[in-house]
């Protein structure tokens, strides 16, 4: 008869996912997870699977917890202008806060979009961030808050470019840059 763990696995969890972000997949052994989450080998394994199984996992947790949560005003139906550059000004500060970054982000770039499971949890954010910022442009566009001509796919794409450059000079500690760029992403999409 198995034997029924003694922790809660969604803590453990959590607990992996930062390790992994802080490190990313190649720089963190199994001692690490081990030490890191203080269960042992084979709990590990038990409960997670192998390293590259937990680190999916990770990735999905992140998207789970941390990334979708966050879109949640640009969600909203009646979401126009107003949240979009309150999203953007909330976004722009916490890459001062955050040094490791988007774990999405710091996975692909380290799997150098060669790994396909990595890729489907890239396109996922990428897909829902895109569809909440155009949703929310197409809002704006009927409320006359934009010109009636506006691309609202061009000014999406625009703004998603944007925001990932801020997210790499958060990593980088360029918190002017990060000021200036937000200053002009928001004044691009008045």
């Amino acid at each position: 008869m198995a034997r029924k763990a003694n922790f809660c696995k969604q803590e453990k969890l959590q607990q992996a996912m930062t390790l992994f972000w802080s490190k990313g997949y190649a720089n963190t052994s199994i001692n690490d997870l081990i030490e890191t989450l203080g269960i042992n080998r084979f709990s590990l394994y038990n409960t997670f699977g192998d390293k590259e199984s937990l680190y999916y996992l990770a990735l999905d947790n992140y998207l789970e917890q941390i990334s979708f949560p966050k879109l949640a005003t640009l969600r909203e139906p009646d979401s126009g202008l107003e949240a979009l550059r309150d999203f953007l000004i909330v976004f722009a500060e916490k890459q001062k806060d955050n040094t490791c970054g988007c774990f999405i982000q710091n996975a692909v770039v380290e799997h150098a979009a060669t790994n396909a499971m990595v890729l489907k949890r890239s396109d996922s954010l990428f897909d829902t961030l895109e569809k909440a910022i155009e949703d929310v442009l197409n809002n704006a566009k009927q409320r006359q808050e934009l010109e009636s001509d506006t691309d609202v796919s061009t000014l999406t794409q625009f703004i998603i470019c944007h925001m990932q450059g801020i997210r790499v000079l958060g990593k980088a500690k360029r918190y002017d840059n990060i000021d200036i760029a937000t200053k002009m992403l928001i004044k691009a999409i008045k």
